[in-house]
């Protein structure tokens, strides 16, 4: 395993597909390096939910004063470290994170709810500092698998963890949605992980219990293969307005397999999908993903995640795309869904760099 992960890492250093700066998906306008970005769901729009895309699946949610997390990861590490040494927390590229989203007016001490897609180090590293250093509040809750768990359990204990698979849909009937205030709720639903290279699937599996005892400072030292995929999860964000849905969000955790993350027909016929946030890393390794998914949910609008190359310091004035991932691959598998085939993608696709606020009018 060890080696098939080293290969891997070799070969998307030499991939074809080399980072760029996304010059032409700018030119097409679904790209843009403004810090803000408008996007309209409805003209007559009365209501605004915040989303800061932060980097990778790193993303905060303010709906008003509340505020959850998704995925927290800055501490992007080299390839070559990645593959050949050990990663770490990286004080420098989370205090620039952190800068991104003080200036919205947002501090951590807002988050009410942490949830995590999967075990993968690139969206939960930096979870143990932000625990360790007391910079969430006390009350929060935190949401993830048994790998998420095992990797940050020497940092949650005066913390409440709540096991997701508690929570993952499993009964359409009687969905268990976690309450995050009266005016906000998440349910969380099954999903899975694209393969990293071709066929190749890494660090499937859990996370060593024995490995992570070690775990203890936030900032050392440890192998990126010890981050095991775990349950891979995807989340759907109702805002209600007097017992009414008034809007509907599916966030992505990973690029999806063949049937798996998509969303029930009892849960669409209660309210349908105003909003996609989809990752596009790897999606060209699948054969289903995104077209499958689209033409099953139809969202109004979709904003890309996880586009840019995490292997590079984290410095979103100098971004670049993800490696070995395919854009036009993933832009013609689009144009194959019954709902976009003729759409100027412009006015439904958005993608932004980390640090980038969309205010979601609806």
């Amino acid at each position: 395993m060890k080696n098939t992960f080293l290969l891997f890492l070799l070969t998307i250093l030499f991939s074809c597909s080399v980072p760029h700066y996304p010059k032409k998906y700018e030119k097409q306008g679904i790209f843009s390096n403004d810090s803000i970005q408008n996007v309209v769901l409805n003209n007559e729009y009365k209501n605004t939910l915040q989303i800061q895309y932060l980097g990778c699946g790193n993303l905060l949610i303010k709906n008003q004063n509340d505020v959850i997390a998704i995925d927290p990861f800055f501490s992007n590490n080299s390839g070559i470290k990645t593959a050949f040494g050990k990663i770490k927390f990286n004080q420098n590229y989370f205090n620039k994170g952190t800068n991104f989203i003080n200036r919205f007016n947002i501090d951590y001490k807002d988050i009410n709810s942490i949830f995590i897609s999967h075990s993968h180090y690139d969206h939960l590293l930096d979870l143990a500092y932000l625990l360790e250093k007391g910079l969430v509040n006390k009350n929060i809750n935190i949401y993830g698998d048994n790998s998420t768990r095992t990797i940050v359990k020497n940092f949650i204990v005066n913390y409440t963890f709540n096991n997701a698979d508690s929570f993952v849909l499993k009964n359409e009937v009687n969905p268990k949605w976690i309450n995050i205030k009266p005016n906000m709720r998440m349910l969380i639903i099954p999903s899975s992980h694209a393969p990293h290279f071709g066929k190749i699937h890494l660090m499937k599996g859990h996370s060593d219990s024995n490995y992570f005892n070690n775990f203890i400072n936030s900032t050392q030292k440890l192998n990126a293969n010890q981050f095991k995929e775990g349950n891979t999860y995807a989340f759907i964000l109702d805002i209600m307005q007097s017992d009414t849905i008034a809007f509907r969000a599916l966030i992505k955790g990973a690029g999806c397999e063949v049937n798996n993350g998509e969303v029930s027909k009892e849960i669409l016929k209660e309210h349908p999908i105003d909003l996609a946030i989809l990752q596009i890393a790897s999606a060209n390794f699948t054969d289903c993903y995104p077209q499958n998914l689209l033409n099953q949910i139809k969202p109004k609008k979709v904003i890309l995640t996880h586009w840019e190359d995490f292997f590079k310091p984290y410095a979103p004035e100098k971004i670049k795309t993800v490696r070995a991932t395919n854009f036009n691959y993933f832009l013609s598998q689009v144009r194959k869904t019954n709902i976009w085939s003729n759409t100027d993608l412009k006015d439904v696709f958005y993608m932004g760099k980390p640090g980038t606020m969309f205010n979601v009018n609806y």
